[in-house]
């Protein structure tokens, strides 16, 4: 009986699927970036506008 060799094989994932995984990570670090940027000024506003209001103040 013949030896039969088995050449190792390595998984690799075509480079379109790589690709798409790229877009969509770009896509989502974008969004959070931009999440960030809209909600931490606001959240500062917020917390400026509580902690200055006139009821907790007593001028009313």
């Amino acid at each position: 009986m013949e030896a039969i060799s088995h050449p190792s094989v390595e998984v690799e994932l075509p480079k379109h699927i790589l690709d798409i995984w790229v877009i969509v990570l770009i896509i989502l670090a974008t969004i959070v970036i931009m999440t960030s940027l809209l909600l931490c000024p606001a959240t500062a506003v917020i917390i400026y506008r509580i902690r200055t209001h006139p009821v907790l103040n007593g001028a009313v």
